[in-house]
Parts: structure tokens; C-alpha cells; sequence
């Protein structure tokens, strides 16, 4: 019995060794492979960020752009409705480089957007009030139409406060 117990022994660790060779071997591999794997995916990651990056950052300056575009017309809108508030009407025209602007315009060439707008009266059928502006973009246009309508509206409680002479 003695002799079955260090065989045993002698065969546990007989067993052990290999095991104990491939365990410290196990442990050699996962370090290369470590070693080498993981600058791979760092690298891998970096492009694929850069990439993103990139593209994302090509698109959101004109989905921004536009965005600000809709927020400021939305507001020039509301803005209009309130100092016209029997309604109001606009009217754009665009002119290209080679087409011929009205006697109107003004000099140069940057002027190339004519807004026609009109305060309407109670009935919201007749125009009370016909304008005209000019400006290189949509957006200054209607920047241009509400402060002329401002103007007006400034003048109009002018004459209202005025004591004129009989």
C-alpha cells in the first residue's frame, strides 16, 4: 500500500509537471498575445474614431447651420405676427449673378434677394402697408423686414402720442 501511495505520488506529480509546464506557457502566450493585440485594437479603434470623427464633424456645421436658419425664420415669423396682427404677407426674389435687377436695386452686386412684404388690414384682404427690401441672404432679408416693420410700428405710436394743431 505504501508503494501504491508514492506511485501515486510520483504519479500526481509526473502529471503535474506537464501541466505546470503548459500553465507557465499559457501565461507566455497571453502576454504576446496581449503584447500585440492590444496596440492592434488601439490602432484599429484610433481609425475608426478619426473616421467617425471626421465624417460626423463634415456634417453637424451644415445640420447646424440649417437648424439656426429655421430657429431665426420660426422667430422672424412670430415676431412679424405680432406687429402686423390682422396678418401679413412676403413675397422673395431671388436674382442670379447674370440676371438683370430692377431700377430699385441697389448698386453692387451683393444685394441679390428682394423681399416684397405687406401689413394687411382687419379683413386680412387689402394691403395697408407695401415694402420693400434688399439683402444679400433670405435671412437678412427677413432681419431687414421686420426692423422696417419696427420703424413703422415706432412711427405709427408717434403719431398716436402727437398733439397736432387744429
Amino acid at each position: 500500500m505504501g508503494s501504491f501511495a508514492a506511485v501515486t505520488t510520483i504519479g500526481s506529480r509526473a502529471a503535474a509537471l506537464p501541466q505546470a509546464h503548459v500553465g507557465t506557457l499559457r501565461p507566455a502566450l497571453g502576454a504576446i498575445a496581449l503584447l500585440i493585440g492590444v496596440p492592434l485594437l488601439a490602432a484599429a479603434a484610433a481609425t475608426l474614431l478619426a473616421t467617425a470623427g471626421r465624417h460626423r464633424w463634415r456634417r453637424r456645421p451644415a445640420q447646424a447651420e440649417l437648424q439656426s436658419a429655421a430657429e431665426l425664420e420660426e422667430r422672424l415669423r412670430a415676431t412679424m405676427s405680432e406687429l402686423c396682427p390682422h396678418g401679413w404677407r412676403a413675397q422673395i426674389t431671388l436674382f442670379g449673378p447674370e440676371d438683370e435687377l430692377p431700377p430699385d436695386a441697389p448698386a453692387g452686386t451683393r444685394s441679390r434677394v428682394s423681399l416684397d412684404w405687406a401689413e394687411l388690414d382687419e379683413a386680412g384682404d387689402d394691403a395697408l402697408i407695401v415694402r420693400r427690401v434688399w439683402a444679400a441672404t433670405v435671412a437678412e432679408a427677413m432681419e431687414a423686414m421686420v426692423a422696417d416693420r419696427r420703424t413703422d410700428e415706432t412711427l405709427e405710436q408717434i403719431e398716436r402720442a402727437a398733439v397736432w394743431p387744429d
